[in-house]
This record gives structure tokens, sequence and C-alpha cells, in this order.
């Protein structure tokens, strides 16, 4: 009796596909979002003149952050998918089915998280802070993006151990958030007494949604394994 072939993202046309659409993504935003990048970059860490730290986007940085934003959301379902390839029983009907409920899931997420921060800071907060947290929030996403793209073509395609293939992503999902810590205290709770409104702050709306998308990831895993 024949052993059917192991699953292998390497070897799935859909993975190729997307995965040629990130490279796309990222060489356009680079061609034509160089301002947008370099601007931010520059200006992530400072906390002087906030209503100038991000410059007037045109249509094409909106464009190129929407991009990136999309591409972050792929290459994580991606990666998601990866930490799966190991169950013998995975198939490539399965593993699309499954790669199709990851980037919904974090599609809503994120749209989810603006809309959340949109109402929590318009309560609590002014327009300036609110629309600062916003941008610098989104780019970090958008950056992001652009840095897991060569992690997932090393990881897909050089053959990592799957140590490093989970790793190296919750690496840079730690400094992410290490960046957001730091940026929701210099925006909002500058004062050594925030540090508590920081921590409940943080814990409502970054931990328990991370929590929650976990949970329904695990969910959509029993449907269709």
């Amino acid at each position: 009796m024949e052993q059917a072939i192991p699953y292998l993202l390497s070897n799935d046309d859909w993975i190729t596909g997307i995965l040629l659409v990130c490279f796309l993504i990222t060489s356009y935003v680079l061609s034509h979002g160089r301002t947008l990048l370099f601007q931010s970059m520059r200006k992530l860490f400072s906390t002087h003149e906030i209503n100038h730290i991000f410059h007037k986007k045109t249509v094409v940085d909106t464009y190129c952050l929407l991009l990136l934003n999309l591409q972050t959301c792929l290459l994580i379902s991606i990666l998601l998918l990866n930490i799966l390839s190991e169950d013998e029983t995975l198939t490539p009907s399965v593993a699309l089915s499954l790669l199709g409920c990851y980037s919904l899931i974090m599609l809503l997420y994120l749209l989810g998280k603006r809309i959340v921060y949109r109402f929590v800071n318009w309560t609590f907060f002014d327009r300036v802070k609110n629309s600062l947290w916003i941008d610098s929030y989104f780019f970090i996403i958008a950056i992001g993006g652009m840095l897991l793209l060569p992690i997932t073509l090393l990881i897909v395609y050089c053959d990592f151990p799957y140590y490093l293939s989970v790793l190296l992503p919750a690496i840079l999902l730690f400094l992410m958030n290490l960046y957001f810590i730091y940026r929701c205290f210099s925006i909002f709770f500058s004062q050594l007494h925030g540090l508590c409104y920081l921590f409940l702050y943080f814990c409502t709306l970054e931990v328990l949604p991370f929590l929650l998308v976990w949970k329904v990831v695990g969910m959509v895993n029993d449907i269709f394994i």
C-alpha cells in the first residue's frame, strides 16, 4: 500500500502565489511609499510636536499601508498553517480552507481593533492623541508585514527547524508589543502614575483580543482537522 505524500507548504501553489503577491506588494510600497516609510520611521520614538509626527498621507500612502496590513494578515495565516503542517492528516484542500479562515480572522481582528481604538480613545482622549496612536499602531503592523516576508520565505522554502519557525515570528511579535507598550505610555500615560492605567488599557485592548483570536483559531482547527 502506497504511503500518502505529506503536505508541505513549499509544494503548495496557493502558498507560492500568495508569497509572490506579498513580494510584489512590498516592492510596490518600497517604490511608491518611500516618503511615508522614511518620515514615519524617523518619528517612531519622537515625543515632541505630536501634531506633526506623521506627515499628511496621500492616497498612495493610504493604499500602501492598507496593502501592507493585508500582507501582514496573509503572512501570519501562512505561519499559523506552517505550525499545523506537521500534522500528517493535513491535505491541500484542508490547508486552503484553513488559510482562508485564518486570513479572514486576521482581517476582522485588525478591523475590530481599529473600530475599538477609535471608540475608546475618542471617549477618553483628544483627537490628536487618538490619531497619533492609530497611525503609530497600524504603521507598525505594516512594518511587521514587511519584516515577516523574508522570515516566512525562509521558513517555507529553507526547511527551518520547527522551533525556529515558531521562535522567529514570536520574537518579532514580542518586539512589536514592546513598542506598542512604549508608544501607548508616551502618548496617553506619560506620567508615572499612569502605569496602572496603561496596564488596564493594554490588557483590555491587546491581551484579551489576542486570547479571543487564539480561541477562535483553535475552534477553526477543531472543525477542519
